[in-house]
């Protein structure tokens, strides 16, 4: 008997295209047993990063699922073999994604749509160009196709909260697996066994004022050379922070490393060589890096917005702040480095809580998936 195909789209890099890339090769991997999935993408290239390693064949790869580059033959050929659909979606509206949203109910698949981020995401991406009436006809356009979806879920109830409050159907809070390898263990044993004051600061991910890095500069000359800074990422604001970087006196200077992207091999050596991240995001649904640093034992110091709320709870898994306020994070640094129980505490109760969430939200897709399909779990 042939098996279920459930096809999942969306429109970043399947290797370089972050959490949202990263999360759907999880959700893959969970039902790979039981399905056959296909994974398809609207491009290779996107938000400053370049698969040059990836094909688009269409081959299995080592996680035991399909992806492809969303080519029209391919992507007609697939849309008709799938059972399901699951889109997972932004409010950027890119092509594919939206066009699965559209397309899935009125071809009488059964569609799960994932929606990776909130509304207000729209005042920063490429959206914010245009006039409000077109953006808000676009609004009333997603909201018209979630209703025809099977599933609309969100992921993380804050995030539900702030999709609720502009009129969007959510029927599940499901927050995405970050699974918890060995390499993330052994660099919080390697936190654990360190007593010392907190000395590095690590920032990660985009450099984009969505992502708030437009603060770094501000934070370079105040807090060097007393603190050290490790950032890593692309983005328009990359080549700001390095001019900053490079203006700064000689003491402060050799303080602040940057570099590229990192693959998601090394994120775990980006994390063994900082003591806590600081999560500058002016909008999350889901926060991977936060979970991240959790398993690895680094404090997370994060602007308090939804998406982070629901993982750092103040004082307990980390510390919420504005990190636009330089002498509020100096302040809080000095805390945790006179107060190394805390800080011990701290890291135990974010690894408890990371190692719970993943099991929990593991076991809650795979189910969600399961029967989404009709599948029984083996």
């Amino acid at each position: 008997m042939p098996r279920a195909t459930v096809l999942m789209l969306h429109d970043y890099p399947p290797v370089t295209g972050g959490g949202l890339a990263l999360s759907v090769r999880e959700l893959a991997s969970l039902v790979r047993d039981e399905l056959d999935v296909y994974v398809l993408s609207s491009r290779l290239a996107d938000h400053f990063a370049d698969d040059h390693g990836c094909g688009d064949a269409g081959v299995p790869d080592r996680d035991g699922f399909r992806w492809a580059l969303a080519v029209p033959r391919r992507t007609v050929r697939w849309f008709v073999q799938a059972d399901a659909l699951v889109t997972h979606w932004t409010f950027s509206f890119r092509w594919l994604s939206t066009l699965a949203l559209v397309l899935g109910p009125l071809l009488r698949k059964p569609t799960a749509c994932v929606i990776h981020t909130a509304p207000d995401h729209s005042r920063y991406n490429r959206l914010r160009h245009l006039p409000a009436a077109t953006r808000s006809s676009l609004f009333r356009l997603a909201r018209w196709a979630l209703r025809h979806c099977v599933a609309v879920v969100a992921l993380s109830p804050s995030h539900s909260a702030a999709l609720a409050d502009d009129g969007f159907p959510i029927t599940h809070v499901l927050p995405m697996p970050v699974t918890p390898r060995t390499a993330y263990r052994r660099v919080y044993e390697l936190h654990r066994r360190v007593h010392g004051p907190p000395t590095t600061i690590g920032i990660v991910g985009e450099l984009s004022v969505l992502k708030g890095a437009d603060g770094i500069p501000d934070l370079l000359r105040s807090l060097t050379p007393q603190f050290a800074f490790r950032i890593a990422g692309r983005g328009e604001l990359a080549p700001w922070i390095a001019l900053t970087a490079a203006g700064l006196r000689p003491e402060q200077r050799k303080l602040v490393r940057l570099s590229d992207r990192l693959d998601p091999s090394r994120i775990t050596d980006f994390y063994e060589e900082i003591d806590c991240l600081l999560i500058l995001s002016r909008t999350e649904s889901q926060c991977r890096v936060a979970l991240e640093a959790m398993l690895a034992g680094v404090i997370i110091l994060a602007r308090p917005i939804y998406g982070l709320v629901d993982l750092v709870t103040d004082g307990v898994t980390g510390f919420l702040l504005d990190p636009d306020d330089p002498e509020a994070i100096r302040r809080r640094l000095l805390e945790i480095a006179g107060n190394p129980p805390e800080a011990q505490a701290i890291r135990g109760h974010a690894l408890a809580f990371a190692e719970q969430a993943f099991q929990e939200s593991q076991a809650r897709w795979r189910s969600f998936l399961l029967d989404l399909m009709g599948v029984q779990p083996r």
